[in-house]
Parts: structure tokens; sequence; C-alpha cells
């Protein structure tokens, strides 16, 4: 309920501000011949400083812009990267050691690499990929 009323308040605020923008654009005219909007411009160079911020943020824009796309090629990458190491084949060692501390030639092991298990493994990973 409290998240309808913030997004209600934010839609309210930018519609205001919206019109009010609209509105002072449509007569923006008749607002720099006003004695104020003069006086205003005279002592604080206000349409030098709307130019300046607006071409600052153009400026943020367009490096935001390419930084965006930097990143969306640094993600695809990395998912491609990712992608790979999953499609690596998981039975590439045949043995799973059940006694690591002593490495003489009468250790336990079970091996793992049989056809039909691996069979299993693919038919599950094509069925996820599928899904």
């Amino acid at each position: 309920m409290a998240r309808r009323s913030i997004l209600g308040s934010l839609f309210t605020v930018t519609a205001a501000a919206a019109a009010v923008a609209g509105v002072a654009y449509l007569f923006k005219e008749e607002i720099r011949e006003t004695q104020t909007y003069k006086d205003l411009n005279d002592k604080y160079d206000v349409d030098k400083k709307i130019k300046e911020y607006s071409e600052k943020a153009k400026d943020t824009a367009y490096d935001l812009k390419d930084k965006a796309k930097v990143a969306a090629k640094d993600i695809k990458a990395k998912a491609d990267e990712w992608k790979a190491a999953q499609e690596d084949d998981i039975f590439e060692d045949d043995e799973i050691i059940i006694n690591d501390v002593d490495f003489s030639e009468d250790r336990d092991y079970v091996s793992i690499k049989t056809e039909e298990a691996t069979d299993a493994v693919k038919d599950a990973v094509e069925d996820i990929k599928n899904d």
C-alpha cells in the first residue's frame, strides 16, 4: 500500500514538473521579455548557465550511454564464458579419490566414467536447457 502512494506521489510530482516545463517552453519568448527575467539574466547570466548545464547534461548522458554499452558487452562476454564453462565435459576426470591422504598405489577410487552415467547427465542437461 505504501509503495503505491510513493509511486503515485512520484508520478504526481513528475507530471507537475513536466506541465510547468511545458508551459514555460510555450511562453519562453514572453518570459524572456519580462523585466524580472531581464534583471535575473543580467545579474546571474541565466541564459549562459542554462546552455552550459544543458551541454553538461547531454555530455553526461552520452557518457552514461557509452558506459552502459561497455558494461553490456562485458556482461555478455562473461555470460558466454560461463556458458562455455558449463558445456565442458564434467566427466573429464575419470575417478574420484576417496582416500587422498596417502598417494600409494593401493589407494581406493571409484570410476565414474561410464557410458550410461554420461548419457544420463547429458540428457538431463539438454532437458534443462529446453525448459
